[in-house]
């Protein structure tokens, strides 16, 4: 909320914003910062794996190459980036992948959009914004934060955990499905008896590379589309306090991926309304 009034506000005076976070949960916070701008202003996150005290820290240079890629023109209109490690990567897409390594924030199917050169951002793209990126205005949320839980998929999966789940106060959750989001029959069962009762359940994938591709007959369980858990989990939690019924949270995930997977040339073309 703070970086869209800073940032976007008409009479704002300031091109651009660089965030210093904890590269645990950084991805985490930038997707959120993400989806909660609405203006061509960069927004450039960045951190260190090693500490100053270490015997090469990284933490002055992604610092510096943020700062390069915050104030350069060809850094607008691309929603917020992560600088780390002589790279940029959009922060929809990115994702931390290894705990010890500077070489950790990537977009595993969607590449690197820059390489930082002779303290120079190259931009591989033209400027452009993620497909299925949903804007939320930070202002126009009409209730809390609510609890998302996400829940890790794996042979033997308790589908009662939904159902604690909800009882300890969840609005929503997210499940990492085995393969492309695949979730057992009892996890199904338990997400459809929770549908009833205005708990929304979103599908998301373990592996780091792929995407879960809707169903061609919309159901009680949403999609993810190419969001891991820690995304999904927040995209949702932003629709719920926007007060989103559940078709329109299922077009916010599913909308692109719909379009892209059923339409004309496909046999399911008369099954894809959401």
């Amino acid at each position: 909320m703070d970086a869209q009034q800073r940032l976007c506000t008409p009479d704002s005076d300031v091109v651009a914003a660089v965030m210093i976070h904890g590269t645990n949960t950084l991805a985490e916070t930038a997707f959120g910062v993400d989806l909660t701008l609405n203006c061509s202003k960069p927004f450039v996150a960045t951190g260190s794996m090693r500490p100053n005290s270490a015997m090469s820290p990284d933490g002055p240079r992604n610092f510096y190459d943020a700062v390069r890629t915050a104030i350069h023109p060809e850094s607008r209109d691309r929603g917020a980036l992560i600088a780390f490690n002589d790279h940029l990567v959009s922060a929809f897409y990115g994702t931390k992948t290894n705990g010890n390594t500077v070489s950790t924030f990537l977009a595993t199917d969607q590449g690197y959009i820059a390489q930082v050169i002779a303290g120079q951002p190259y931009f591989f793209y033209g400027a452009s914004l993620p497909k299925a990126r949903h804007y939320f205005n930070p202002f126009n949320l009409t209730h809390p934060l609510p609890k998302v839980v996400v829940l890790y998929g794996h042979q033997g999966f308790d589908a009662n955990l939904l159902y604690v789940a909800a009882a300890d106060g969840a609005k929503g959750i997210v499940i990492m499905g085995v393969g492309p989001g695949g979730l057992s029959t009892a996890a199904m069962q338990a997400a459809g008896d929770l549908h009833g009762k205005g708990v929304v359940t979103v599908a998301s994938l373990r592996p780091f590379f792929g995407a879960v591709v809707p169903s061609p007959e919309p159901g009680n369980i949403i999609s993810s589309g190419f969001l891991h858990g820690e995304q999904s989990r927040i995209q949702l939690q932003l629709a719920l306090a926007s007060g989103f019924e559940f078709t329109e949270i299922r077009r916010i995930f599913e909308g692109e991926i719909r379009k892209a997977v059923f339409n004309s040339a496909t046999t399911y073309y008369n099954a894809t309304s959401v």
